[in-house]
């Protein structure tokens, strides 16, 4: 369960009394693959675990923000990707007494379900709608006897595909795969990115970058196998099952490579195959691995210790 936990107040007099907005959604997340004709209805539940307050529910359309999964919301259509529809067009509530957008009171405590309902007309051509589902809280509280409001959101997304056969067939490339910066000391000069020398004693990252090079958004499943110098499988990191929105690029994380002092050349194999296909993509990298830090502390050490010697014969 997402749950927000927000309090602003926008005037700080002598004596306070705030007023606080917590708020749960479920689900969080809708996954849907419709085909034109067709209608899906999802049960969202909104909670209010704050104070008393007064909430706006709409349907706001989004596309990706970034590579690290963040979305850009729109006010209008026209303002984001055209992966994107009006609201208008395809949801309504089934509540009988609410519509989009809806403005109700929602009391400290209380659960209010929004009966979503999607349709899509039979002209509708195959694409991706992105849209979030945005629960705004508007509370009113009083403050040494004058007004303040305390203000906040949650929204749960929506990833709507639009299919003839309600089938996806997604397309990926990686982009980038390399070890973290933070491990990285340099490169030999000559040599290639991909020869990197990292830090025995530091934990290593991985750095993968997936580009959906399809309309429809995709989830990525894989994992990135470390083998040593004898070609003996050392690690496997599953990377987490993010979803890549149609043309765009995202960081894939998985856990960090913890090894017991590794030392020598060691290999990196990302493998993804997207979701429900079963077209498998991957990529190869080198690195090696050796304690420089200690090297380092050694090689000082041993600097002072001479320097100290050398003086002392003066």
């Amino acid at each position: 369960m997402v749950i927000i936990f927000i309090t602003v107040i926008l005037k700080a007099p002598t004596k306070v009394q705030a007023q606080t907005i917590s708020l749960s959604i479920w689900p969080p997340l809708l996954e849907t693959v419709i085909q034109p004709g067709k209608a899906v209805t999802q049960v969202f539940r909104l909670k209010n675990l704050g104070d008393d307050t007064v909430i706006h529910a709409s349907l706001v359309p989004f596309e990706p923000g970034d590579a690290f999964g963040h979305i850009r919301l729109g006010s209008e259509p026209s303002e984001v990707s055209r992966f994107v529809t009006s609201a208008s067009a395809y949801f309504s509530l089934q509540n009988a007494d609410l519509d989009l957008p809806a403005i109700i009171p929602l009391k400290s405590g209380q659960t209010q379900e929004f009966v979503l309902k999607i349709k899509v007309p039979e002209t509708a051509a195959e694409a991706d709608h992105y849209f979030a589902f945005l629960f705004s809280a508007d509370t009113q509280g009083l403050i040494s006897a004058s007004g303040t409001k305390t203000l906040g959101s949650i929204a749960a997304n929506i990833l709507l595909t639009v299919s003839q056969t309600g089938e996806l067939h997604p397309t990926a490339k990686i982009e980038e795969f390399r070890p973290a910066r933070s491990n990285l000391v340099g490169n030999l000069r000559g040599w290639t990115l991909s020869d990197s020398f990292l830090d025995s004693f530091s934990p290593i990252n991985f750095i993968l970058k997936l580009k959906n090079t399809s309309s429809v958004r995709l989830k990525a499943i894989g994992q990135i196998e470390v083998t040593n110098t004898f070609n003996r499988l050392v690690a496997t990191l599953p990377l987490r099952e993010d979803n890549v929105l149609a043309h765009s690029s995202r960081y894939l994380t998985s856990n960090p490579w913890n090894p017991l002092f590794p030392i020598g050349r060691y290999t990196a194999i990302a493998t993804i195959t997207p979701q429900n296909t079963t077209s498998q993509i991957s990529q190869t990298i080198h690195f090696y691995v050796l304690p420089y830090q200690a090297l380092l502390v050694i090689i000082i050490f041993l600097t002072m210790i001479i320097k100290i010697k050398h003086n002392r014969l003066k």
